[in-house]
């Protein structure tokens, strides 16, 4: 898996700042998300792929704008594995308009959550939603958005996770600006990559 992400200068428009890293099996989730049913959500979010045979990342970012954290995960999956996992985010975000979860602080957190309806059109199938919550620490104010797009191909996915934090007394409008949004050349050619991989 790790072999077919993207190096440095192979990916048009995004630099490529880490090392790949992997990890071999799932990771179990921390079951901090109430409602329980909306945890598989955070946990694409965070790179948590409890059924998985193994994973590799890198971090991008794009050459001209981007949210500040971007990680593009490739996943395997035994027999079906794959497309179970696409379910579980099908249904969770069925149930799922809100959700809280723990901050790295330890404070409990309201996060809104909307399924993004811009068609992807690579893949066999793809589900993609963004999360949004606001933070007080010592008096200052922030707002994370962050985009979670996920597809299948074959038994292995593509997971593309953009996260953007701005100071809250931005306006509405240049808020806006910082809103993640899907990258259909970037998601085209990372399918094709792993296509390639599972077929190698």
């Amino acid at each position: 898996m790790a072999a077919a992400l993207p190096e440095e200068g192979a990916l048009p428009g995004y630099r490529v700042t880490s090392a790949p890293e992997t990890k071999t099996g799932g990771e179990k989730s921390d079951h901090s998300v109430r409602p329980a049913a909306c945890q598989p959500l955070e946990d694409a979010r965070s790179r948590v792929f409890a059924d998985s045979v193994a994973s590799a990342w890198v971090n991008i970012s794009a050459q001209e704008f981007a949210p500040p954290t971007e990680t593009l995960t490739f996943t395997s999956y035994r027999s079906r594995g794959a497309g179970a996992y696409l379910s579980s985010l099908d249904t969770a975000l069925d149930t799922c308009p809100s959700l809280s979860l723990l901050s790295r602080y330890g404070d409990r957190v309201d996060v809104g959550v909307e399924r993004v309806k811009d068609q992807v059109s690579v893949g066999d199938a793809s589900v993609s939603f963004r999360m949004h919550w606001a933070l007080n620490v010592d008096g200052f104010k922030s707002e994370t958005y962050s985009l979670v797009t996920t597809v299948r191909s074959g038994e292995g996915t593509i997971t593309v996770v953009s996260d953007s934090s701005v100071g809250s007394q931005l306006s509405d409008a240049k808020k806006r600006a910082f809103v993640p949004k899907l990258d259909q050349q970037l998601l085209e050619r990372q399918a094709d990559a792993l296509g390639e991989a599972q077929r190698s």
